[in-house]
């Protein structure tokens, strides 16, 4: 069956065209953290089938926006990644993020949520701020991910950081609670909902970086 198409010279018609058919740029969203197996996508993505999958993920190679590779042992799985075109939307997904967090409200029992979503919000609410550069652990739910701020850029991948400056490790709740400005950043530390160790001279900046309430953010020595 030929392809849909709007049928216009426009680059925004054109884009959807290759990335609007239904849950094609949610299979692109969970690829920004890094690689993928099938039954990586699979699970990130309930609902979705497995031929309707195996359709998208034809179509966004065929768009050149993915690429299926093998890693090198001992992993030696198949995995898609993102391609340096599907990359350049990253910025695309921020602006889509940054939109609509602000209109999720509290997340409905039902709803899908997953660390990986928190992680993606999380690089997507993303500033520069003055002393946030450094390499960081995040850690909730059972996944751990390392965040780094170089200047003006943020780089979240689905992997432990090595010697980070600070490691902070929350439940997804309380993650999402601090992003949709319900809880405060002082207040999570100093009851112990959020736990950072390391620098903890990184909490302020971390807070301007994110955009998050920063209020009574407690002093404290690095551990």
């Amino acid at each position: 069956m030929a392809k849909r198409s709007y049928n216009q010279y426009c680059g925004i018609a054109h884009a959807l065209d290759l990335l609007g058919e239904r849950w094609s740029m949610l299979i692109l969203r969970n690829l920004l953290l890094g690689p993928k197996r099938y039954t990586d996508l699979i699970d990130g993505l309930p609902g979705i089938g497995t031929g309707l999958l195996s359709q998208r993920l034809k179509e966004l190679d065929a768009a050149g926006v993915i690429t299926r590779t093998t890693l090198p042992p001992p992993a030696a799985s198949t995995v898609y990644q993102l391609t340096p075109d599907g990359e350049a939307l990253r910025p695309v997904f921020h602006s889509l993020s940054r939109w609509g967090l602000p209109r999720l409200g509290a997340p409905e029992p039902t709803q899908h949520l997953d660390p990986e979503l928190v992680a993606l919000a999380m690089e997507a609410r993303f500033r520069s701020a003055p002393g946030a550069d450094g390499v960081y652990e995040l850690r909730t739910s059972g996944a751990a991910f390392r965040f780094t701020i170089t200047q003006e850029r943020i780089e979240f991948r689905a992997l432990p950081a090595e010697s980070p400056r600070a490691v902070l490790a929350a439940d997804i709740a309380v993650l999402t609670e601090l992003a949709n400005g319900t809880l405060a950043l002082g207040t999570a530390i100093e009851t112990g909902a959020l736990g950072i160790t390391g620098d903890l001279a990184a909490a302020a900046p971390l807070a301007a970086a994110f955009g998050l309430v920063a209020d009574r953010i407690p002093r404290a020595q690095s551990s």
